[in-house]
């Protein structure tokens, strides 16, 4: 049957060759839903900023639709919508501002003090810190398992390590 390429914004499937991946990559349709997917993801001001500067289209306020929906280059931001953008910019203001000036501000610069403070004394440059000991390694102790015990000539890569074979290994600390 051959590759398939699978279009996430779509939910369509077609052969996997440049030719047909390019024609709907180009595609109105996958343009139309890949630009609406994203413009779920943009600032209420910008999409405001945006769509005061459009004219509006006289198609959309008249028929309730316009043949070019998203891509048109007039505005169909309705007086609903746009009083949303507004209350989301207000709500974003507000909360913004309430950090800036209330309590949830007063609180959180005295936590980054605090973590600030800590750093600094953790963290001195010309200060050397007392050297804390690692706990010592416990070395493991590996057996052979039960079932192999009974093979003649295991191989060597089966066969457990010398117990002292990790005693001389340096310690690195990663830190």
């Amino acid at each position: 049957m051959g590759r398939r390429y699978y279009c996430d914004f779509c939910d369509k499937s077609f052969a996997d060759n440049p030719t047909s991946r390019k024609n709907h990559l180009k595609g109105l349709q996958h343009q139309r839903i890949r630009k609406s997917h994203y413009d779920a993801f943009r600032e209420p001001e910008v999409i405001l900023q945006e769509e005061q500067t459009k004219r509006p289209c006289k198609i959309y306020l008249t028929k309730g639709t316009c043949q070019f929906q998203d891509n048109c280059r007039f505005s169909h931001l309705t007086e609903e919508r746009r009083n949303e953008l507004e209350r989301q910019i207000e709500e974003k203001s507000n909360k913004k501002r309430k950090l800036d000036e209330g309590n949830d501000g007063e609180e959180a610069k005295k936590l980054l003090d605090s973590w600030l403070e800590e750093y600094h004394k953790n963290h001195q440059g010309d200060k050397v810190k007392e050297k804390v000991e690692p706990e010592p390694i416990v070395l493991p102790h590996y057996i052979l398992p039960p079932h192999l015990a009974a093979v003649p000539n295991v191989p060597f890569s089966l066969l457990p390590p010398p117990p002292d074979a990790f005693q001389n290994l340096q310690y690195l600390d990663w830190g």
